[in-house]
């Protein structure tokens, strides 16, 4: 297959064939390297030098989070010290150069609603990021928090109910993406509790995914829980170090990154938030029982769940409670057992190699 040296050899060729002025040479006598002082005799021995500098990746920073390729929603007013940037050495917002991140801030700050193309690059790569500034309006994002809340507190996520929520709030145009991954998120519970005619179980965590994108910029306790939730469904208990606002996922969390069991705290019923079967089955059922039960007791409770609810994520945390249980009560061969159900998961694999 031709490589760039040899396109470029075979250019240089067909210059001499051609031919030149008499005295002169289209041959560059030597080859500066492209991120040092360093120069040298031929393009061989500069690539080879290059490939010991580190690729100057441009990046770009938003409130301390390194931001990929999927855009940027700005929807609270920004400050200077917001916007950080590493390895970046050209910035162009909308097609016009800017000369500093202070500068990018400052072009930004003014808007309230709008979409920006933003480019940013150094003598290496360059990169784009789409940015849309749509600032929230705290009164309508109180007011979505409080129809969904009145709407889904007691746990129905009917159809008819989601479409009141939606015409309820469909006034609220600064928190459009906030609604948006409220409603993918019970997509989600219907997918995965098989309760849509549109969503099979199959994509309910296709429909998690984009709650989580729409919902990412968003700092308020219904954001967080809903976050809380989507991710104790995929045992992703490295972050969910911080208080979710909903206290038995909190101690559930804890109690399945290792720690002890603490006992129950009263849940206000303005706490409420609709969640998948499963998830409800661990915190309401098994670990309230989990300290008077034996491994068998367990064992039969987690018969109640159909396995048509069941992920197999969720196959792993009953699992780990059927482990706990049984190191609790030295029930080594009930150990045994549930440690070569889990020896495949790398989270509770983990775990148990430290109990």
């Amino acid at each position: 297959m031709p490589t760039l040296g040899w396109i470029q050899e075979t250019g240089l060729d067909r210059f001499w064939e051609r031919g030149s002025e008499p005295g002169t040479s289209p041959l560059p006598t030597s080859y500066a390297c492209r991120f040092c002082i360093q120069v040298f005799e031929s393009i061989a021995a500069r690539e080879q030098h290059e490939l010991e500098h580190p690729l100057l990746n441009p990046t770009m920073f938003y409130r301390d989070r390194e931001l990929g390729a999927t855009g940027l929603l700005i929807n609270t007013p920004i400050q200077l010290g917001d916007i950080e940037a590493r390895n970046v050495s050209r910035i162009e917002l909308n097609g016009q150069s800017l000369g500093s991140i202070a500068e990018l801030t400052q072009a930004l700050q003014p808007a309230s609603k709008g979409l920006f193309s933003l480019t940013y690059a150094n003598g290496v790569l360059e990169k784009n990021l789409k940015i849309e500034v749509c600032i929230a309006d705290p009164r309508q994002v109180a007011e979505v928090d409080q129809v969904f809340k009145a709407q889904f507190s007691t746990g129905s996520i009917a159809d008819p109910l989601i479409e009141v929520f939606t015409a309820s709030v469909k006034h609220c145009d600064t928190v459009s993406r906030y609604v948006d991954g409220l409603v993918r998120y019970l997509h989600g519970l219907k997918a995965k509790d098989h309760l849509s005619d549109i969503t099979t179980f199959e994509d309910f965590d296709k429909r998690f995914n984009q709650a989580l994108d729409s919902l990412r910029d968003y700092t308020t306790p219904l954001a967080a829980a809903v976050r809380a939730v989507i991710r104790f469904n995929r045992n992703d208990f490295s972050l969910l170090q911080r208080a979710s606002g909903l206290p038995d996922l909190d101690r559930t969390i804890a109690f399945f990154c290792g720690d002890d069991l603490v006992s129950r705290k009263f849940t206000s019923p303005d706490a409420q938030l609709p969640v998948d079967q499963t998830c409800e089955f661990i915190l309401t059922n098994l670990i309230p029982a989990f300290s008077d039960s034996t491994l068998e007791d367990i064992e039969e409770r987690i018969t109640w769940l159909p396995a048509k609810y069941r992920s197999l994520q969720d196959t792993s945390k009953l699992n780990y409670l059927c482990f706990r249980k049984a190191a609790a009560v030295e029930d080594m061969a009930g150990v045994e057992k549930y440690r070569k159900k889990l020896r495949h998961d790398d989270v509770f694999n983990t775990l148990i190699r430290e109990t």
